[in-house]
């Protein structure tokens, strides 16, 4: 074993690390974003239609950050991408916290968007190079550590409400955020594939592969798409259902996402051994099939213990199906993996819309909210489908073209 072999061990360890504690992060971030927006409605006498105004406006500002990073990682590669969406972060979630009007706060919340999508495309695109480098599964494990620093920025925000101090866990995202930063700008991975060819008439492949790259985008775009309505119906609507449908406490209406969020993060902890075992096409068939369960547990079952169960149940399929579908993305064309994984993740962002905003008015029409679930239950149907894409693969393998990645530093 060469020198230069043994000396690359913990550089590429120190990689991993640091690309988990950006995905890290961007949970922590988000989360303290969304949990203090109570406070932010407080200040600034914001009605119920400003707030979700506001989140839609986080949205449509995200989808063009992740197409930024998109182009930006495929001039200069996803490690610059990825450092200047935790930059904007680190510059926009202090000025959010601190801001004195409702005006300046929506222009700060647009801008912080523009870093949230950045470094959710950004973040991908590292997993998927991380993997190429260790040849073997680990982005369900990077979005684990996203699932945890959400709840734990949840547990920070509730501590600083009690201490009236609320948006401290705003200013502490925007202080973590520009660490790693600064430690991604030399740890993160650097792609160093062979670039690819200009198209020309006598390139017939390089046409091959862009039509391979368009479908790619589709096919697991529609499959982000509908995870992540499945996602944001169960965050925006789960305590709710609890609280006003089945009258539960207001102590025990949060049960339901906290099981929910629970069960993602056991199963990411879990997804890339259960990927390098089953397979990838096997185990998002089988975890859609529970998550459809999940949903209609909800919706069939009204009672308080069914609803938490079948909440849980939901985060089995929701929680390994995000990583697998980065994955398989990444894989369709290597040479092409960052626009391919900054495009689709824009469909991240409509499917968070769609799920916030689709079972009220569901509920509204006189079905109730128990059969509003039964919606993400049919789009969830759709996932068995799309499974076919995913290969069979149980181990990753290098592009022919590929460089093994390195870390800078």
């Amino acid at each position: 074993m060469s020198t230069r072999s043994l000396a690359a061990r913990p550089a590429r360890a120190l990689t991993r690390v640091v690309v988990s504690a950006a995905y890290g992060a961007q949970g922590f971030g988000y989360a303290a974003v969304m949990t203090t927006l109570p406070t932010f409605k407080t200040r600034f006498g914001m009605s119920a239609t400003v707030v979700s105004a506001s989140v839609l406006l986080v949205c449509a500002t995200a989808a063009l950050g992740s197409l930024a990073a998109g182009a930006i990682g495929k001039r200069f590669g996803s490690r610059v991408s990825l450092s200047l969406g935790l930059a904007v972060q680190a510059v926009s979630l202090p000025a959010v916290a601190t801001s004195n009007g409702m005006g300046m706060f929506l222009a700060l919340m647009a801008i912080y968007g523009v870093g949230l999508g950045a470094v959710d495309a950004a973040t991908a695109m590292q997993g998927v190079l991380v993997e190429r480098l260790r040849r073997r599964r680990v982005l369900s494990g990077f979005f684990a550590v996203y699932t945890a620093g959400a709840i734990v920025a949840a547990l920070v925000v509730s501590g600083a409400v009690a201490q009236q101090v609320a948006v401290s866990g705003v200013v502490g995202a925007g202080l973590l955020t520009a660490v790693v930063a600064v430690a991604g700008w030399w740890f993160f991975a650097v792609d160093e594939t062979t670039p690819q060819p200009v198209a020309t008439a006598e390139t017939a492949g390089a046409e091959e592969k862009s039509l391979s790259a368009r479908r790619g985008i589709w096919l697991f775009g529609t499959a982000i798409l509908v995870i992540f309505t499945a996602d944001s119906v169960v965050s925006t609507w789960s305590t709710e259902y609890l609280q006003t449908t089945l009258k539960a406490l207001p102590a025990a209406a949060p049960l339901g996402y906290a099981a929910y969020q629970a069960v993602v993060l056991v199963t990411r902890l879990t997804g890339d051994r259960l990927s390098a075992r089953l397979g990838r096409r096997t185990l998002v068939t089988v975890a859609s099939i529970i998550g459809i369960a999940g949903f209609l547990l909800v919706a069939l079952v009204h009672t308080l213990p069914a609803a938490i169960i079948g909440f849980a149940v939901v985060g089995v399929g929701v929680g390994v199906v995000v990583p697998m579908t980065f994955s398989a993305a990444g894989e369709v064309d290597p040479g092409q993996s960052d626009r391919i994984v900054s495009d689709m993740n824009t469909f991240n962002y409509v499917g968070a819309v769609i799920g916030g905003g689709i079972i009220g008015p569901l509920a509204d029409t006189g079905m109730g909210m128990a059969w509003a679930f039964l919606v993400p239950a049919v789009l969830l149907a759709a996932m068995p489908v799309l499974a076919r894409h995913y290969g069979t693969q149980r181990a990753v393998t290098a592009a022919p073209q590929e460089k093994v990645p390195t870390p800078v530093g």
